[in-house]
């Protein structure tokens, strides 16, 4: 599997240059993906240490209670630029409370591979999406000992950003639960045109 990965990987890696084959094999061979789940995997890993590094230095450097601000304004932000990215990779998209589950789709799709999702209702004045699977964000503010000053769920701000892009009048309603103590957990988000 690790060869067929880094075949297909081909382009991104085909600059890279070792001194012999023998450094090479011994290199991919300890550090280069076992397959597209892990390498995906451990992109998502990395994504979630960097959020958790940086809030954790935002508060020894500014103190603890400026850590929820910056957090709430980086998923609003990284909302309204998932919601312009979906909308140029999918012009048809119609904005209304269906843009909603759209974008959450899209940004699952292309950097959450540890969450699945439940299409429970999809019309234009009402949509329900249920999200599942371990909180990566969660996870990591939990590992650092800085959960405590960060609102859950982090996603809220996120599905804040979608509506400001969409621009309609509508409330959002959700439920959030951790399931286990692996970080699984199970959200709903309840989107309803005004």
């Amino acid at each position: 599997m690790k060869q067929t990965l880094l075949k297909n990987l081909g382009q991104t890696r085909s600059n890279d240059v070792f001194p012999s084959l023998e450094l090479k094999e011994e290199i991919v061979n300890a550090f280069f993906p076992e397959n597209t789940p892990s390498l995906v995997q451990n992109l998502s890993n990395v994504t979630g240490a960097f959020y958790g590094l940086l809030l954790k230095d935002i508060g020894a450097t500014y103190g603890n209670d400026k850590m929820d601000n910056h957090s709430k304004k980086l998923f609003y932000e990284l909302g309204k630029l998932k919601t312009i990215q979906a909308f140029g990779a999918y012009p048809k998209l119609e904005k209304d409370t269906r843009a909603f589950a759209a974008v959450v789709i899209y940004a699952l799709y292309n950097s959450s591979p540890e969450y699945n999702f439940k299409i429970i209702k999809y019309t234009p004045k009402n949509t329900i999406i249920e999200l599942t699977g371990v909180d990566r964000y969660l996870k990591i503010l939990t590992e650092l000992g800085i959960v405590k000053y960060i609102t859950i769920p982090t996603l809220l701000p996120f599905v804040e950003g979608i509506k400001e892009i969409v621009n309609i009048d509508c409330e959002i309603e959700y439920t959030f639960e951790e399931t286990d103590q692996n970080f699984n957990i199970k959200s709903v988000y309840n989107i309803k045109q005004l």
